[in-house]
């Protein structure tokens, strides 16, 4: 995890927010399992959860992510 100032438009104010932006590496088979618990434990109304979808990784990485959460 690493720290991040972030600045955004919040109810019609702009905010400038210390946040921690984490990758969580997981399968398609488990993405909506994770992206529920995000949205279900995350203390902001409106999390942001971006994905970097199983065609842009390269294959050997791809195959070990697969065996390590398998």
């Amino acid at each position: 995890m690493t720290r991040i100032s972030s600045v955004y438009t919040w109810q019609g104010k702009i905010e400038n927010t210390d946040e921690v932006l984490a990758v969580f590496k997981t399968t398609q088979k488990n993405k909506s399992k994770l992206k529920a618990q995000i949205k279900l434990t995350h203390p902001y109304k409106v999390p942001e959860i971006a994905e970097i979808t199983i065609k842009d990784l390269n294959k050997p990485y791809l195959q070990w992510l697969i065996d390590s959460t398998g």
